[in-house]
């Protein structure tokens, strides 16, 4: 354990890991074991980028039209392939769009936790370490595969050459150092069953 631990009740459940680590799928799995309400940093993220939302605004503010497409909406692909590419937008972007997820994610965190007394809630943060937001949990999870499996999972995932996949896991900390930091660790390298073992084991060490 690495005393992040508030209080004997653990309500606020931070899940992170490296890029094709797994993430998700064991978000999901982890939220269905205990019950609770899932949130995901990245759909948050996506939400505020829609347009005439917060992120949008900010980006159109600061960029002009540089990210949007005809359609008005932010292109993707291009703001992700540049967000990869370049340290210093990544950070500026960063600085930008975290403060806002934040308070998303702290907003829905203390709506869910005030309308049930034993409500729990997880949260899904791919950069939970990198934004320095370990305070915000009662408890974090990381979840761990070898590099060479996030590496071909990325690349087959979203259809990109060896060298844009490596630079897309060398933009985080790398997965060791996660799991130094972690209170629980999930390893997502084998077979499924081997993952689902290891999530129903820590849903109960969490309930208790």
């Amino acid at each position: 354990m690495t005393g992040h631990m508030k209080s004997n009740v653990i309500r606020k459940i931070g899940l992170t890991g490296g890029i094709a680590s797994g993430k998700s799928s064991v978000s999901k799995m982890l939220a269905r074991q205990l019950g609770c309400v899932h949130i995901d940093a990245d759909e948050i993220c996506r939400q505020l980028l829609e347009p005439q939302e917060e992120g949008w605004q900010e980006l159109n503010r600061i960029f002009g039209s540089r990210y949007l497409a005809a359609d008005g909406r932010i292109n993707r692909p291009l703001l992700r392939k540049d967000l990869f590419e370049n340290e210093k937008f990544r950070k500026e972007i960063n600085t930008i769009v975290h403060p806002l997820v934040k308070r998303r994610i702290l907003a829905q965190m203390d709506h869910i936790i005030g309308s049930a007394g034993d409500a729990r809630v997880l949260v899904e943060v791919p950069l939970l370490f990198e934004v320095h937001w370990e305070h915000l949990f009662d408890v974090i999870v990381v979840v761990y595969a070898a590099y060479e499996k996030c590496l071909n999972r990325l690349m087959k995932r979203d259809g990109i050459e060896k060298a844009a996949a490596v630079k897309e896991l060398e933009s985080q900390l790398p997965m060791a150092e996660k799991a130094m930091r972690a209170d629980h660790v999930i390893d997502n390298s084998g077979p499924l069953p081997d993952t689902n073992n290891q999530v129903e084991h820590l849903a109960e060490l969490l309930k208790k």
